[in-house]
C-alpha cells in the first residue's frame, strides 16, 4: 500500500478541475485533520468530529458526489476503497475479528437525495442526508455513544447505506447489465 502522510488541501493530488462548485472536497476548501493513506485514486483521513474511537473517512479523488451516483462502472474503484478499508482496519486493529465486526465496525454512507418508486409512476422524494458532497465512506470503531452512533444507524437504509450491501447492488446490477448486453450509460445507475 503506498502512502502520504502529508497534510494540508484535500485537492492537492489529484482532484479534477472543473467540480461542482458545492463540493468543498474538490474546491479544497475541506479540512483535513490527519491524511493516513494517499494514492492515485483514493485519500483516507480522520474524521473532524468522530463518532468512535477510530473514525476514518474514505474519499475517491475524483468527483462522485454521493453513493446514489456509484454505477457499476465505479466498482473498481468502489472495491480498492474497500481493500484499503481492510488494510487498514488489518494494520490498526489486528484483533477485529468477524465476530467482533458486528459490534464493533460501522461501515458505510449518508444517502444522497433520491427518489423512491413506490408504485408506477408513484415516487417518495428523499432530501439529501450528507453534509460533503462528495462521496465518503466512514469507517467508524467503537462508536462512543448512543447519540453519535445514530447518525450512523447500521438498521435504517434510508438514512445510511452499509458498505458490504453497496458492493452487493452494485454486482447485481453489473450482473444485470451483462446478462441483456447494455451498459451503464443506456440505464443510468442502479437504486441503492
Amino acid at each position: 500500500m503506498s502512502t502520504n502522510l502529508s497534510s494540508g488541501s484535500a485537492a492537492s493530488g489529484g482532484s479534477p478541475v472543473g467540480e461542482p462548485p458545492e463540493c468543498s472536497f474538490c474546491k479544497g476548501d475541506f479540512i483535513i485533520t490527519a491524511e493516513l493513506y494517499r494514492d492515485e485514486d483514493l485519500v483516507v483521513i480522520d474524521d473532524r468530529r468522530p463518532a468512535g474511537r477510530t473514525h476514518w473517512l474514505v474519499m475517491p479523488l475524483r468527483h462522485i458526489r454521493s453513493v446514489e451516483d456509484l454505477t457499476p462502472s465505479d466498482l473498481p474503484l468502489y472495491r480498492k476503497m474497500l481493500a484499503v478499508r481492510e488494510q487498514l482496519l488489518g494494520v490498526h486493529y489486528p484483533d477485529l475479528t468477524p465476530a467482533a465486526r458486528y459490534h464493533r465496525l460501522r461501515s458505510g454512507f449518508h444517502r444522497g437525495r433520491r427518489d423512491i418508486h413506490l408504485v408506477g409512476p408513484v415516487k417518495f422524494h428523499v432530501p439529501d442526508v450528507i453534509s460533503v458532497k462528495h462521496l465518503h465512506l466512514h469507517v467508524i470503531v467503537d462508536v462512543e455513544s448512543t447519540i453519535r452512533g445514530m447518525k450512523y444507524p447500521l438498521w435504517n437504509e434510508l438514512i445510511f447505506a452499509k458498505s458490504e450491501l453497496v458492493l452487493k447492488k452494485l454486482e447485481d446490477e453489473e450482473r444485470r447489465l451483462k446478462a441483456t448486453g447494455r451498459n451503464n450509460a443506456e440505464t443510468g445507475h442502479t437504486d441503492l
